[in-house]
């Protein structure tokens, strides 16, 4: 339960600090504060700020932000417009997936709040893609709305660090110090907050997290209103914010238009289970916490996972979905189509894009343990209500399905990155303005989160720094070779985004040794020197990893047997390899075996067993273990080519070149389309291209070379052969 909301006459922002006496948090707030304070009594150095941080947004960004911020040290503030709304899931019920899962476990290597509240409100866990690679596989989980809220509140309002306090108001505009300082400095210095209610709040660094809020507008058909979102179970909208956008206008940031979209939500009594394909939990779920992986903690739902369900549409659907395509709305966006995200489009644009596809899939989730809401993933169309529900009810097991509230879009403000934003998504143009979610043109809870703990983490850092007059920190920032993270802020800081942005693994060039299972052994300790992590347990937990692993790879190194041997007792998966028939005489380690194609840990840990009591590799350390002896090549040869295609930046690209699938076969079809556009006249041009993986640049560099030396060769034949003069 949150703590009762103390009522102030003054109009006062409710705020809640911890009390010495309890666990909650009490309205302490006393004084009201003049817009027109003086901005020059605020030096860098002063001790009169209210906070060290302000963050402006109680969502995924906000949350993690906030928590990063408070954890470094820094007096922070989490505004938001409404405490009950903290965590909320605004639109899928889900956490992680291919790329998003990797952020995830990433987040929690951090020290991040996103992993552990999945896990406490977790209620149906898959590993997607466990069939595949290591590199690829994302941890996946359906959430209970209610008990994820409740778990994200519970570690912001009631279980957060001391310094984290929360402010019951919204935020109208930025407090801003505009004094002149230097020609090389920005135009401004960030001073604070104005609240809606005209009262202010002053601090040295602000993030902003306002997700789809930033000038929010609602559309239903024809229909449009102002607002960031529609509260859950309720026709009312919260507001947008209107002065952050118009203020971030004036100081010349790169303002574009982008939506989203949610689908209407069913009643599950009216859906007919049994026409549906059944989808189980995993069991036992696998947690997205590394300290509960170790521990062997159990999922806090594991006795009350639930079973999703797979409906699909068909032609009747897709007739009418572009039937009534006349009453969809009309956008800011893109000259009324609207720039929503390619890779979760709503089912007009997945009608529009493959006409020839004869059905799409349509995961029913259901939205928690005690309702029977269901949220049909995939459907978004923002059609009139009645529309809506004829389309639902054509797809399989839904001909009498009702619908609880349609499903809306919503179109908002968001700032493209490049050039903008610096690696510790601090504002170029405003000094301690910091930003971090949907408002830098990502899409996807998990990817605001990443950027959220970014951003908070150098925010409260620098900040602490002012407030206690130490020497300033150095920048804390992900590479590219260290985590996804990385990949995700470099790509919004170095190419920009023009389009709503989603984690895939396919935009790591280092994938191979970026794996969702490793995540803590990458940064853990990176943010433990940085401050971001310091409870004990999750450094022991580190520590306990890195001991099992290395003893389970050191047991592997020593245990050797006679390549023969290893073929008789492990099978023909031991003893077709090449290079193990050319040394039949030799000893080779399990080790070496386990780097074959088809041999797995488990294949040799039973050999191994057979000669003595040792025991198999630990459940939480398996599959790194695994996955490092088996990439250990690949990852090799990744750099390799890595270090190749960086040397040929300045390589030309001929202007000839067609970008078609029967040339560039695993090129997406994102890819081809915006190389053919662009033109790219150099390899750094192509890289510049938001959207073109780091993969397919190294392709195009082989195909460039490859199609150069075989024109070379084809006009030596010819000189040759006297068919052209020199």
């Amino acid at each position: 339960m949150l703590p009762t909301r103390t009522i102030i006459p003054t109009r006062l922002p409710t705020l809640f600090r911890r009390s010495p006496s309890t666990s909650t948090k009490i309205a302490t707030k006393s004084t009201k504060r003049s817009l027109h304070r003086p901005l020059s009594s605020l030096s860098s150095s002063s001790s009169s700020y209210d906070y060290d941080v302000i963050v402006i947004g109680g969502g995924h960004a906000g949350c993690d932000a906030a928590h990063a911020s408070a954890r470094v040290g820094a007096r922070t503030a989490l505004v938001t417009q409404r405490l009950d709304t903290i965590g909320e899931m605004s639109c899928n019920p889900s956490i992680g997936g291919i790329g998003k899962g990797h952020l995830v476990r990433e987040i929690d290597a951090l020290g991040g709040v996103m992993g552990e509240v999945a896990d406490q409100a977790g209620i149906h866990f898959r590993m997607l893609n466990r069939s595949k690679g290591p590199a690829v596989r994302g941890p996946r989980a359906q959430a209970d709305r209610d008990l994820y809220k409740s778990s994200m509140q519970d570690l912001i309002v009631h279980n957060s660090p001391s310094t984290l306090s929360v402010v019951e108001n919204g935020v109208e505009d930025l407090l801003l110090d505009e004094s002149p300082s230097s020609s090389t400095s920005p135009s401004a210095r960030i001073a604070g907050v104005i609240l809606d209610n005209g009262n202010t709040l002053t601090s040295r660094k602000v993030i902003i997290t306002t997700g789809t809020f930033l000038r929010g507008v609602l559309m239903m058909g024809k229909e449009r209103y102002v607002g960031g979102r529609h509260l859950r179970d309720s026709e009312q909208v919260e507001p947008p914010s209107i002065g952050l956008s118009k203020t971030l206008s004036r100081f010349g940031f790169p303002l574009g238009r982008l939506k989203t979209g949610t689908p209407p939500r069913l009643d599950g009594r009216t859906i007919d289970w049994d026409a549906c394909v059944p989808q189980p939990s995993e069991m036992p779920g696998e947690a997205f916490s590394h300290v509960r992986q170790l521990t062997g903690e159990g999922l806090p739902n594991a006795d009350r996972f639930i079973t999703c369900y797979k409906s699909e549409t068909n032609s009747r659907t897709h007739d009418l979905v572009m039937d009534y395509a006349h009453t969809l709305p009309e956008y800011d966006g893109m000259e009324g189509k609207g720039n929503g995200p390619r890779y979760c489009p709503s089912i007009y644009k997945k009608v529009e894009r493959f006409p020839g596809r004869e059905r799409h899939n349509s995961f029913l989730e259901p939205e928690g343990l005690n309702t029977d809401i269901v949220y049909p993933n995939g459907m978004s169309g923002p059609y009139p209500p009645e529309i809506q529900l004829q389309i639902m009810r054509t797809m399989t097991g839904l001909s009498q399905v009702e619908i609880v509230r349609p499903g809306y879009d919503v179109e908002y403000d968001f700032i493209n990155p490049q050039n903008t934003l610096t690696h510790t998504l601090e504002t170029k143009k405003i000094s301690g303005l910091y930003l971090a979610g949907q408002i830098c043109g990502t899409t996807g809870y998990e990817e605001a989160a990443a950027q959220g703990i970014i951003a908070g983490a150098n925010a409260g850092r620098v900040a602490r720094a002012e407030r206690d007059g130490d020497p300033l920190p150095s920048p804390f920032v992900i590479g590219r070779d260290e985590g996804y993270i990385g990949v995700l802020i470099d790509d919004l800081i170095t190419k920009g985004t023009l389009e709503p942005y989603r984690m895939f693994t396919s935009r790591a060039e280092y994938r191979i040794s970026l794996r969702a299972d490793n995540a803590d052994l990458r940064l853990t300790r990176k943010a433990h020197e940085a401050g971001l992590v310091s409870d004990e347990e999750r450094l022991m937990a580190l520590e306990a990893r890195e001991t099992l692993i290395n003893d389970s790879i050191e047991r592997l190194q020593n245990y050797k047997l006679f390549v023969t041997e290893w073929a008789e007792r492990g099978g023909a998966n031991m003893g077709h390899d090449q290079a193990t028939t050319r040394h039949q005489g030799r000893k080779k380690s399990a080790h070496d075996i386990l780097q074959m194609p088809h041999v797995t840990l488990s294949d040799v840990e039973d050999i191994m067993s057979e000669d003595s009591d040792m025991q198999p590799s630990a459940p939480a350390v398996k599959d790194t273990v695994e996955a490092s002896i088996k990439y250990h090549q690949y990852a090799l040869r990744q750099e390799k080519d890595m270090q190749a295609w960086r040397k040929a930046q300045g390589m030309r690209i001929p202007m000839d070149v067609e970008y078609l699938a029967d040339n560039f076969p695993t090129f997406s079809a994102e890819e081809l389309e915006k190389l053919d556009r662009e033109k790219p006249t150099t390899f750094a041009e192509a890289s510049s291209i938001s959207g073109v993986t780091p993969q397919s640049l190294v392709y195009l560099y082989h195909y460039v070379v490859k199609r150069g030396k075989r024109r070379d060769r084809d006009r030596a034949r010819a000189v040759a052969a006297g068919g052209v003069r020199r």
